[in-house]
């Protein structure tokens, strides 16, 4: 990833009267949208992500579907602030309600049928969050998104509480739908180490870490425990209903690479691009022109 290349082709224009060369507003900006939920994987994917952009647009996704606790990780948002600066980081809450009842809640009996419940409903919850993170990119001219995927969660027989998101082919699937629309996506914690490299990072930084991301096996019994209320991050209670055969028994979640890479391709062909020209549209935005301004700066791999 080059740093600043979207500002570094906007193009110089000169003062009215002056005669003096002034800087053209930049079509995209070196700043990045991150899906943040304040769990150890977002949490260090802020971090990292202060070093490359002059801004980090924190996003916290309303879903409004069984989650608990959104502001639970406010205290680390002060924390990332006081470590990087006050102007760093910007965090929202973003309602993306209409957008999750179009890409999984309407279709949600047909879609089960052939591709399971934790794709239509955890899969469908990150694909609608990586497509809300790309519009705000697109509304605000911000060169990138990114999130906290990483290799050590690709489900398998060593990482029960893997989820399918992570598999590199449905990474790559969203990063090539991102580009499409030129926005690069980001994934800094991929490759970085494991959960516990991950976990003692943060708290040498001095960040609080939710229990639930220090119990590997997001048991019941890790729920009864008293530490579980110290949240620091939100709690999706219809997530972890869905793996309860996982989360009592250790029973792995039926989980296929190539199955979730055709629904994510599917829901972004289809809802998703209907949803986002339906978005600009009711706003007087040309899309098309808007992308094409975009990708022309956009380097290719």
């Amino acid at each position: 990833m080059t740093k600043k290349r979207a500002a570094e082709s906007s193009q110089k224009r000169t003062a009215s009267g002056s005669g003096t060369p002034t800087p053209a507003a930049p079509a995209v900006k070196n700043e990045v949208a991150l899906m943040f939920s304040g769990g150890i994987d977002s949490l260090l994917a802020a971090v990292l992500l202060a070093k490359e952009y002059d801004r980090v647009h924190l996003l916290t996704f309303k879903r409004g579907y069984t989650e608990i606790g959104l502001k639970n990780s406010l205290p680390n948002v002060e924390r990332l602030k006081a470590l990087c600066g006050p102007n760093k980081f910007v965090h929202k809450f973003i309602d993306i309600k209409p957008l999750v009842r179009r890409v999984s809640i309407r279709p949600i009996v047909k879609d089960r049928l052939r591709f399971g419940m934790e794709v239509v409903w955890c899969v469908a919850c990150r694909t609608t969050m990586n497509a809300a993170s790309l519009l705000y990119a697109l509304e605000n001219k911000l060169a990138a998104i990114s999130d906290g995927s990483n290799r050590e969660q690709i489900p398998g027989a060593k990482h029960l509480t893997g989820t399918a998101e992570n598999f590199p082919s449905v990474v790559t699937q969203l990063k090539d739908f991102a580009r499409r629309y030129g926005v690069e996506f980001a994934t800094p914690v991929y490759d970085f180490g494991d959960r516990e490299e991950r976990r003692r990072k943060l708290a040498e930084l001095g960040f609080e870490i939710d229990y639930l991301s220090k119990d590997p096996t997001k048991s019941l019994k890790g729920m009864l425990r008293r530490d579980f209320f110290k949240r620091s991050q939100p709690l999706c209670l219809s997530g972890w209903i869905i793996h309860w055969k996982r989360n009592i028994f250790g029973v792995p979640v039926k989980q296929d690479e190539d199955e979730t890479r055709e629904y994510v391709a599917l829901k972004q062909e289809g809802a998703i691009r209907d949803y986002f020209t339906s978005y600009f549209y009711k706003r007087g935005v040309d899309l098309d022109a808007l992308v094409r301004e975009r990708t022309g700066g956009l380097r290719r791999p």
